[in-house]
């Protein structure tokens, strides 16, 4: 009986284990056939669903396509490590369909690739959800999430643990395939096959695919350290800054007041949401022209061609760039240095340049103060003052829910008489931004689409053409306004970024999606010049014209030209901004001369003067509220009803105990971005 018993045992791990071993034969093969058919389905959706597409990918660059597959299939081997490997299967999976799906509502709203980097914008899509989606597509989105996230949890709570893992070997399976990636990836980067960059985000999707090149975003934050980077290399670097000659000098311009000791413009940078002459699309003809106040003063004025860093989306970046004198292709891919290094370090901008003439500096953005953490990243950018949508008086807004630009002038206007020093503005527009609906319901007076390239969506570019003209008033009026204002001024105006209408460089006159025009207007009668250049040049070049030095960024932009030095001067200017950024500040000399600035929000101070507290209603009086004014009562913002810039009214319930309050402007998202200081009242 005792030999029956041992003996019965001997057999059945025979037979568990020649089944295990088939079974593990079948994972062998169908694991890989499974990261094929992900590998297939994203990348169909990476391109719009075009099977044309995809099969040139396939076939044109099997070997970036088959990387992509090895990419997935590695992680769907971590399913070997769990006993319930069905359900971690199935979850991996669902994970890269979701990427996919993810990636292809990315490209069509905004052309610029889904990166990991996306995920810290989280909070600010949400905020925009209602305007590039109706209710039950948003309804449906999160059923179906939530749909999925239930398929999985019932998935790991059914499915039994019967299998045996043996660790040893899942273990080494998985990180021999990590192995093989990495093998690959650096075989790849060292013989040129993979970029070491990704300079051109929409181009490098389309060719290696969008496994590898989400991965690749995986932990690309900030500037790597470059191999050239010393202490001798930046010592050079400087040495060449120092010794190059002063452009600086005696303004040579008309002043408008003799007595006036400030002997410098104002500088006003309007950056126009999704503005661009569409003329510049080959095969595009309109039955009127929707910027007709842009295009004249391009052919009247200096303008030239402005190379952004970004297309569909991505405001941030291009203001980024104009502020700082930084190359963003430096930092990790569809990387955005408002949420992250900017949240917490403070650096040179066109701001801390001018601070050193007695200029006052203005942020102004007819949008949330809190999108893209503005509210938080403008001390950084050392901003003194910050004019967010929640500080604007009489706002109108579209059908889409974004403020209209019109009210801009009279708020610049507001912002540069409020100051005694002169102004450096930097506005930026909201009213052109997207979605362009995909339908279209010709109005009176509409400017009608005559022809377009087919592979244009001709609804959304119906729809796009007829916002245009409204951010084109806003700047005529801008300029009239400014044309008699008593004080020097330039304005810089130019677009942020193309739109996300599916354009292709070869079918642009401009040759690149990323080519933008910048105009150069002014009051006084200066002649400046206008050459084609990188938006991180924008603000050196104007500078170097007025006689403006600055700090070693703006320094090195105007001491160098990079038709000149070619690569040279790209090398040297990113081993500049990983010095001052994450390195050991030798051009500081050890630290950085930088601190986040003491930013008031609002050009003008929001006043309390009187309150009346009658029949549980809190009547306050003062100056400059607007519709985003709260009433705070014990540190908690209450219902307040906006009646005009001087009266705002509150319901105080029944038994409240208070002596003071005060006024707070809060944002959307419930975020408190100033207050007054406490009122006391009598009751």
């Amino acid at each position: 009986m005792s030999r029956s018993v041992e003996h019965n045992p001997e057999r059945r791990p025979r037979r568990v284990r020649h089944h295990d071993h088939t079974k593990g034969l079948t994972r062998a093969v169908m694991l890989p056939v499974l990261a094929l058919l992900l590998a297939l389905v994203t990348e169909l959706l990476n391109r719009s669903l075009s099977l044309p597409r995809l099969w040139q990918f396939v076939t044109g660059q099997p070997l970036a396509f088959l990387y992509g597959a090895l990419i997935i299939l590695t992680t769907l081997t971590a399913s070997e490590l769990f006993k319930r490997r069905k359900a971690v299967l199935v979850l991996v999976s669902v994970i890269w369909l979701a990427l996919g799906i993810v990636q292809y509502i990315v490209i069509k709203e905004r052309t610029q690739p889904f990166c990991s980097v996306d995920i810290l914008m989280i909070k600010d899509a949400f905020s925009l959800i209602t305007i590039y989606y109706t209710w039950p597509q948003i309804i449906l989105m999160f059923a179906s999430g939530f749909a999925v996230v239930a398929l999985v949890i019932l998935m790991f709570a059914r499915l039994r643990r019967r299998r045996r893992v043996n660790y040893a070997v899942a273990l080494l399976v998985f990180l021999g395939f990590v192995a093989l990636c990495a093998m690959f990836s650096a075989l790849g980067l060292r013989s040129g096959f993979f970029p070491r960059r990704f300079e051109n985000m929409v181009d490098a999707y389309n060719e290696y695919g969008f496994a590898t090149c989400f991965t690749f975003t995986f932990g690309q934050r900030g500037i790597s350290k470059p191999e050239q980077y010393s202490t001798e290399n930046m010592a050079e670097i400087l040495k060449d800054i120092d010794d190059e000659p002063s452009e600086t000098g005696e303004l040579t311009y008309p002043v408008f007041d003799e007595d006036d000791n400030l002997a410098q413009p104002n500088i006003l940078f309007v950056q126009l949401e999704s503005f661009f002459d569409v003329s510049t699309i080959e095969g595009c003809e309109l039955s009127a022209d929707p910027t007709p106040t842009f295009n004249r003063l391009s052919r009247n004025f200096p303008s030239g061609l402005l190379y952004v860093p970004t297309i569909g989306g991505g405001t941030a970046n291009t203001e980024f760039e104009v502020l700082t004198g930084l190359n963003l292709d430096f930092f990790g891919a569809g990387e955005y240095p408002y949420n992250t290094i900017l949240q917490q370090t403070a650096v040179e901008t066109i701001n801390t340049d001018l601070r050193e003439y007695g200029y006052v500096s203005t942020a102004m953005h007819n949008n949330s103060g809190t999108f893209y953490s503005r509210n938080i990243v403008y001390p950084n950018l050392g901003f003194d003052h910050f004019v967010s949508l929640e500080y604007m008086q009489n706002m109108k807004y579209t059908d889409l829910g974004w403020a209209k630009d019109a009210q801009l002038t009279d708020e610049i206007l507001r912002a540069l008489e409020a100051t005694d020093a002169r102004d450096v503005l930097m506005c930026i527009s909201v009213e052109s931004h997207g979605k362009y609906a995909d339908t279209y319901e010709p109005g009176e007076g509409d400017i009608e689409v005559l022809s377009l390239p087919e592979s244009i969506p001709l609804a959304p570019f119906q729809n796009f053409v007829n916002i245009l003209p409204a951010t084109d008033e806003f700047l005529k009026d801008l300029i009239h306004t400014l044309a008699r204002f008593e004080e020097p001024t330039i304005v810089v105006a130019y677009g942020d970024h193309l739109p996300a209408m599916e354009l292709e460089s070869e079918m642009l006159t401009t040759g690149s999606i990323y080519a933008s025009r910048y105009v150069v207007w002014n009051n006084f009668g200066r002649q400046f010049e206008a050459p084609d250049l990188q938006a991180y040049r924008l603000g050196a070049n104007l500078l170097k014209q007025l006689g403006f030095s600055g700090g070693v960024i703006t320094k090195y932009h105007q001491a160098n030209d990079p038709g000149e030095a070619g690569e040279e001067y790209l090398d040297k200017l990113e081993l500049l901004q990983y010095d001052m950024l994450y390195g050991d500040m030798e051009a500081f000399e050890g630290e950085s001369p930088y601190l986040p600035s003491e930013m008031v929000m609002g050009s003008v101070p929001i006043e309390i003067e009187d309150a009346v507290l009658e029949y549980h209603r809190l009547l306050v009086s003062g100056q400059n509220f607007t519709e985003f004014s709260k009433i705070v009562i014990n540190d908690a913002p209450v219902n307040t009803a906006y009646i005009d810039a001087n009266h705002i009214i509150a319901l105080v319930d029944d038994g409240t105990d208070f002596d003071s309050f005060s006024v707070a402007q809060v944002a959307k998202d419930g975020t408190v971005l100033s207050a007054t200081d406490e009122y006391r009242i009598e009751k």
